[in-house]
């Protein structure tokens, strides 16, 4: 396996106004031909992030200046067929420094696990913060293998995600999500390609319907 550096993460900050994150959003076709530019299909071991839950990553400058572009996510250890930036040899899992890191990539292993709840959930509203996870760098939980957090760049504007649980009220927080053209062009094109080559996948996944109001 061919050895990388990874950028290490930064420390995680619990509480942060959630309209001051984010940069400005890319624009919904460079999303969408950025993943089909850069879709290499690899089987073997990938961190899974399309429906992460993700907290903010602060940054402290050397003039004393506090800011956020990135946010730590929770994703999960997977085995099997993914597609992602960069060549299979370069997206690990690498162990370095006692750690084992690798690259965040898409797979639909999780459509529909929980019937409607693993839908997918859209969040239209242009101020939306969002965490853009794929391709990102991600270090492996000692205590739980089958854990990684992944260091992703914060975006703002309209996105689509699996998690949230279908729930409208989940928009206010930050989840690993794609802008609703790239999340569409990955959902099919993942399926297509499997489809193609006869290997076993999930349908892609269906939008949420029935949304669940907030408490």
């Amino acid at each position: 396996m061919t050895s990388r550096t990874l950028p290490a993460l930064a420390a995680m900050l619990i509480l942060w106004p959630l309209a001051a994150l984010g940069q400005s959003a890319p624009a919904i076709d460079k999303i969408a031909e950025q993943i089909k530019s850069q879709a290499v299909f690899c089987d073997g071991t990938y961190a899974l992030c399309i429906k992460a839950p993700c907290v903010p990553v602060v940054t402290l400058d050397r003039l004393g200046n506090y800011y956020v572009d990135h946010a730590a996510c929770s994703c999960e250890v997977e085995t099997g067929w993914s597609m992602g930036p960069g060549q299979c040899a370069d997206r690990g899992p690498v162990r370095q420094g006692g750690h084992t890191f690798m690259i965040s990539t898409y797979s639909n292993r999780f459509n529909a696990m929980n019937g409607s709840l693993d839908n997918t959930l859209s969040c239209s509203n242009p101020r939306t913060v969002w965490a853009w996870c794929y391709g990102a760098p991600c270090v492996v939980d000692d205590r739980d293998p089958s854990k990684a957090t992944c260091n992703c760049p914060l975006e703002t504007g309209p996105m689509q995600t699996l998690g949230g649980g279908c729930n409208s009220g989940s928009c206010q927080y930050i989840y690993s999500a794609a802008t609703p053209a790239g999340d569409d062009f990955a959902n099919k094109h993942f399926a297509e390609y499997m489809q193609a080559h006869g290997y076993p996948h999930n349908p892609p996944a269906k939008m949420c319907v029935a949304v669940v109001e907030p408490r």
